[in-house]
């Protein structure tokens, strides 16, 4: 038997070109290998690249004291909606007490009191002085009074007497 020379090997035009026919004057396509990985011992990771602690902790101060900063802000916001509340609170307790006793509006404005017993009190003061007084001298005409018994006698005699 007689060895024959390895041959190197050609691909055929089926397995050069998926489709197609490798035409022979076309040189054959060189693909780049990819760039070499860095060599790594083996049984090593590689080296992980350190963070700059100083300036991560420089920003979170920096995040820490803006957050601090709105906080302080917002709980002075929030004191002042919540002393704003409890003045529109009281005057509305002294408004609704100053209905109940029919205060004038000028007389209203005057109600005051931090709880609603004192301005109760000092609503129904003002209530007091500001209530009309009768008229003297008004005869029992007021409408409040009793019926007068002797309205219409005085009618009755002049029917009888003229014939009217």
């Amino acid at each position: 038997m007689t060895e024959q020379a390895p041959t190197p090997e050609t691909p055929t035009p089926a397995e050069a070109i998926p489709g197609g026919v490798v035409n022979p004057a076309t040189p054959p396509a060189t693909t780049e290998a990819p760039a070499p990985a860095p060599q790594v011992e083996e049984g090593t990771a590689p080296k992980p690249v350190e963070p700059d602690y100083r300036a991560l902790y420089e920003k979170m101060q920096a995040d820490l004291d803006a957050t601090r900063e709105r906080s302080t802000e917002a709980g002075v916001e929030a004191d002042e909606l919540r002393a704003q509340v409890a003045q529109l609170q009281e005057q509305g307790l002294r408004d609704r007490i100053a209905a109940e006793y029919a205060l004038p509006p000028v007389l209203a404005a005057l109600v005051q009191g931090g709880d609603e017993d004192t301005v109760r009190k000092h609503a129904e003061a003002l209530a007091a002085v500001a209530a009309p007084k009768p008229l003297l001298g008004a005869g029992g005409l007021t409408p409040h009074s009793e019926p007068d018994p002797y309205k219409g006698l005085a009618e009755k005699l002049r029917q009888r007497r003229y014939g009217i």
